[in-house]
């Protein structure tokens, strides 16, 4: 029972992969300049890493999240948050969520 109710709970805490692709666009739209930079990548620059021009694409949107939320002096995930929320509301509780997660997992 208890292994059921901590993967339900984990997966209510893990992002939809709408919610990734929301929260990546927003991103880039809000960023005109790494958007163009992602946008510049091309199928020869994946084929050289040996990864799909998706995934490049994404880690490399994913990386410059990480930069712009270190030089804010941000949580990353929690900037990531900010993108894919579409409300306060939703923000306080994707992040609630994650920090639970977290504490569970460092059984506190």
């Amino acid at each position: 029972m208890y292994a059921r109710q901590q993967l339900e709970s984990e997966k209510m805490t893990k992002l939809t992969a709408d919610q990734l692709v929301k929260g990546r666009k927003r991103f880039l739209d809000s960023h005109p300049n790494i958007k163009i930079e992602i946008a510049s990548l091309t199928q020869a620059h994946a084929d050289a890493l040996g990864i799909s021009l998706e995934d490049l694409r994404e880690s490399e949107t994913m990386r410059h999240l990480r930069d712009v939320a270190r030089a804010k002096g941000e949580d990353t995930m929690e900037l990531f948050c900010s993108y894919v929320a579409d409300t306060a509301e939703e923000f306080n509780a994707l992040v609630e969520q994650r920090r639970a997660l977290i504490n569970r997992s460092l059984g506190t």
